[in-house]
Formats: structure tokens, sequence, C-alpha cells
């Protein structure tokens, strides 16, 4: 595993997943003096949201163990389109409240956020297709001379 492979399509996948899972434990929502989760307020949406925002984190293990850019291109692809439904879904609980909720809290933005930055860093790494420099100790060989 290379580290020095994502590039920064991936590294901005990978930290909106991480910022979008986090958010679904922070406020989305008020209900009079009390606050509600996205885990508290919505139902399904909220499992398909942690699935993109897992999906979206594992882009940079995925580029950083292999050694072609075939798969993590495809993966990229992947990722791109869970970000657009991340953001479709997030701008569905936006406009519609839930029961019981008259006000919209910081961690919905936030949210929409990490989901436009699923979508735009899948969309990025996609668009890149270079490879990843080799390693610095490997030089590149001539090749041999026919005698």
């Amino acid at each position: 595993m290379d580290l020095r492979r994502p590039r920064a399509g991936e590294w901005v996948a990978a930290v909106s997943g991480a910022a979008l899972l986090v958010s679904l434990f922070l406020p989305w929502y008020t209900a009079g003096t009390d606050d509600a989760t996205a885990w508290q307020a919505l139902t399904v949406t909220d499992v398909l949201l942690a699935l993109a925002a897992v999906f979206a984190a594992t882009l940079v293990p995925i580029t950083a163990s292999q050694r072609t850019a075939a798969v993590p291109i495809a993966s990229s692809a992947l990722v791109s389109l869970a970000g657009v439904i991340a953001v479709l879904l997030v701008l569905l609980g936006a406009a519609n409240l839930p029961d019981g909720a008259d006000g919209r809290e910081w961690a919905l933005w936030l949210a929409l956020a990490a989901a436009l930055g699923i979508a735009g860093g899948g969309w990025l790494a996609m668009r890149d297709e270079r490879l990843s420099p080799p390693p610095p100790d490997i030089e590149p060989m001539p090749a041999p001379r026919p005698e």
C-alpha cells in the first residue's frame, strides 16, 4: 500500500465521506428546545447516507493498494454516483422536515457540503487518469541493444 498514489480527488472524496458520516451524529433538526440527529429523525435515508460516506472513505485505500489506474477510476465513478445520490437525499431532507421538527440545524448543511464534496471528489478522481509516479527507488532502464 502506497499512500502517494491517491490523487487530490480521492482525498477530497474520502475526507468528505468522513465529514458526512460524522454529520449523521450531529443535530440536523430542532423540535422546540430539542435537537434531533439524522439517526433519530430519518428512517432509511440515514443508512443510505452512511453507506455512501463509507464507500467514499474507502476510495483512498483502494487507490493506494492498486498498481494500475483501472480499479481506482472505476471506483471513483461509482463514488461520484453515490455522491450525487447523497446530494439528492440531503436536499430532500432539507426540503421536507420530519414530523415534529420546526427548524434545520447546522449539521444538515455540513452534510450537504460533504455530499457535494463526495460527488466532486469522485468526479475529479474519475477525470484524472494518470498513473501515480513510480517509487523513487525504481529507475527506468534502457532496453537492451540487439547485437
